[in-house]
């Protein structure tokens, strides 16, 4: 008797099950995220005060890791399936701003070519504190170059 055994890879989990036939096996492969991966997603309270459904069923989401900054935004609650996922590689990222509110904040990522910012409302304060300064942190990384020696 084999017992279900589960190998690790970065990034990739294998897990192999037992079937209820001896000897045979399902293989299945499940992508975890990054552990550098930070998440931002707009309140269901923001949403039920502005009177907006789909938010409340389906909050907008900002995602930052090692290659850029993705939004995840359903845009009507009855078609789930139509949702704004966008893009934005952290080379080309030339600004973030960080609209603070009363009880809820705005956030904003700008390109380097200026058109169409990636954009979530009605985030919690210290999650878009968070999220602010490590997506402002990466920029400092990537754009730490080194200095061009002289001639």
């Amino acid at each position: 008797r084999s017992r279900a055994a589960q190998v690790k890879i970065p990034g990739l989990q294998r897990i192999t099950a037992c079937c209820a036939a001896p000897g045979k096996h399902t293989e299945t492969f499940v992508i975890q995220p990054a552990p550098d991966c930070i998440e931002v997603a707009s309140t269901r309270f923001w949403a039920l005060c502005h009177f907006n459904f789909t938010r409340l069923l389906f909050p907008a989401r900002l995602v930052a890791d090692h290659i850029g900054v993705s939004t995840n935004i359903v845009l009507f609650w009855l078609t789930p399936w139509r949702r704004t996922d966008e893009h934005l590689p952290l080379s080309h990222v030339a600004e973030v701003i960080h609209v603070r509110g009363l009880f809820w904040d705005a956030i904003s990522v700008e390109s380097s070519g200026g058109l169409n910012p990636l954009g979530v409302r009605g985030l919690p304060k210290s999650a878009a504190n968070f999220f602010v300064e490590h997506v402002r942190e990466r920029l400092n990384e990537v754009g730490t170059a080194a200095p061009l020696q002289p001639r």
